[in-house]
């Protein structure tokens, strides 16, 4: 399917998909297949998790999602500490929510989608 399609059918613009199926070919998580493109899965659904899909096509850190400004003025108690006192309080929430990324793999995914298209598909022929 190509880019221009993919992009009409979810509402970005061809480039983003590009972009993104570069991000994910990088990861090693698909292959594409030179001069003719086309994509394929490098692994199968159930050894590809959400968590591998995000790290591939988001440059933000997991870590990093709930954003923390830089240091402000160091002679303020409260901007010399705060930093340290939001990453702790926001480390336990990443690791949530790593941990959850890392037990929805592709193939559940895949399962929920193919199970709510059978069901459109149904209402149809009522």
């Amino acid at each position: 399917m190509p880019s221009a399609l993919l992009s009409e059918s979810t509402g970005t613009n061809a480039v983003s998909i590009r972009n993104a199926l570069g991000a994910l070919k990088r990861a090693g998580l698909i292959t594409v297949a030179r001069g003719t493109g086309g994509a394929e899965l490098a692994r199968t659904p159930k050894e590809i998790t959400l968590l591998d899909i995000y790290q591939a096509v988001e440059s933000t850190n997991l870590d990093d999602v709930i954003g923390i400004h830089e240091r402000g003025n160091h002679t303020c108690p409260v901007a010399r500490n705060i930093h340290d006192v939001l990453k702790d309080a926001y480390a336990p929430v990443a690791k949530a929510m790593s941990d959850s990324m890392r037990e929805v793999t592709l193939a559940n995914m895949l399962a929920d989608y193919r199970n709510r298209i059978g069901v459109k598909a149904r209402q149809l022929e009522q």
